[in-house]
């Protein structure tokens, strides 16, 4: 499927020992256990970056968020909490969606929630009030994925069916400043690195995964492009320190790339064996939906369409392990909230699946480090220090240190 030299380490999920989370709860559609239909589907859903807010698609254009998240320290409370929380109705149906991050220029920020529809607007609401704080206009098709740029800058990119990116300047009434051209087929994702602003990575049909980038809000360049999937590819997530970056893919498979030189890190296979070249580019059973790093880079979910959500705990002390729990519907997007604890994910027929991952404790020290120096040390920087080869290898994710 993939040249084995240009690979990283490969995992399967059916062969590597496996654990069952603990505690996983289940929060039942507005509409109530009933079959699924069209427009019904729980396809995003978000954390505040505060960790004070949870906001998921209920179906039919509208957006709940639940709030005071901290207050829920068990599965079971959270739950319990699914008869309050504020109804957004966005009058279309909601495909991606975004928290803001803390924004100097824009008051009470971290309230607000952008989201993006299935007709090509976004819709940016406060969610402390219901109201509508901005309104874009400028796409020709759905929204299917935003992201906030990092650093407290007001920018917001989107990506779209349309096969283009936008650039949103929310300090200037939410004026769209830049279209990004270059993906040649519609864009499935998109997502800032948490610790550069100008950097941001998209991912869409055509086995199309691009590194961008972003000089200005009013200028870019194509930085790079990764190749290894074998299928669409349809979600993306960076490591916190910005040194990785996650996609997920139809071709069974999740990769975890450097985005600064191209190469693998690892390969998540999700069918074993891995479907050869005329089976990987069409449905095979084991379409990957979903990524994401957790906050500490210790951990990548994955949502698979063998209805399997899994935890890979890739880059601690021990070997790998896989955490999971069955899902009851095809999942759509997962997402931890900053602290790690939780895991949520929307299914197909409106429902939530949530997990609470109680593993705590202090990260080992050396893991710290690492995430420390690669927030302002890219892959070039740390292959020039004059250091053992087996501390350069760590730095770059590409072993563990004994």
């Amino acid at each position: 499927m993939v040249n084995s030299e240009e690979t990283g380490k490969i995992t399967y999920a059916q062969i590597t020992a496996t654990e069952k989370f603990a505690d996983v709860g289940q929060i039942s559609s507005l509409y109530g256990n009933t079959r699924w239909k069209p427009g019904r589907e729980a396809r995003c859903c978000a954390f505040s970056k505060d960790g004070l807010k949870f906001a998921w698609s209920v179906g039919y254009g509208q957006v709940k968020v639940e709030s005071h998240l901290q207050a829920f320290k068990e599965v079971s409370d959270f739950v319990e909490s699914n008869s309050t929380g504020r109804i957004i109705d966005c009058s279309s149906n909601v495909v991606s969606m975004e928290f803001a991050p803390s924004l100097p220029i824009l008051a009470n920020s971290s309230a607000l929630l952008a989201t993006g529809l299935e007709g090509g607007q976004i819709k940016i609401w406060n969610t402390d009030t219901g109201e509508m704080v901005f309104n874009l206009s400028d796409h020709e098709s759905r929204i299917n994925g935003l992201t906030f740029s990092p650093c407290g800058l007001p920018i917001l990119v989107s990506c779209s069916l349309d096969k283009t990116l936008k650039v949103w300047d929310l300090g200037d009434d939410g004026n769209m400043s830049l279209t990004i051209t270059g993906h040649k087929l519609p864009i499935s994702d998109c997502a800032f690195s948490p610790t550069n602003p100008h950097m941001l990575a998209s991912v869409g049909m055509g086995k199309s995964v691009i590194v961008w980038k972003l000089i200005h809000k009013r200028s870019f360049e194509l930085a790079l492009r990764l190749r290894g999937h074998n299928n669409d590819v349809v979600a993306c997530s960076w490591s916190p320190d910005g040194a990785l970056l996650a996609t997920a893919s139809h071709d069974t498979t999740a990769i975890v790339w450097d985005p600064f030189t191209g190469s693998q890190i690892a390969l998540l296979a999700h069918q074993y064996p891995m479907p050869c070249p005329i089976y990987v580019g069409g449905a095979n059973g084991s379409w990957v939906t979903s990524v994401c790093f957790s906050s500490d880079g210790t951990k990548l979910a994955t949502v698979c369409e063998d209805n399997c959500l899994r935890v890979w705990k890739m880059w601690g002390d021990n070997e790998v392990t896989i955490v999971q729990t069955d899902l009851s519907k095809l999942g759509h997007q997962c997402r931890f909230s900053p602290d790690g604890s939780i895991l949520a994910v929307g299914k197909q027929d409106g429902s939530l699946t949530v997990a609470h991952d109680k593993e705590s404790g202090v990260k080992p020290l050396r893991h710290l480090s690492r995430l420390a120096a690669r927030q302002c040390l890219n892959t070039q920087n740390i292959e020039a220090l004059t250091m053992p080869k087996s501390i350069k290898d760590y730095l770059l994710y590409r072993s563990s240190l004994n």
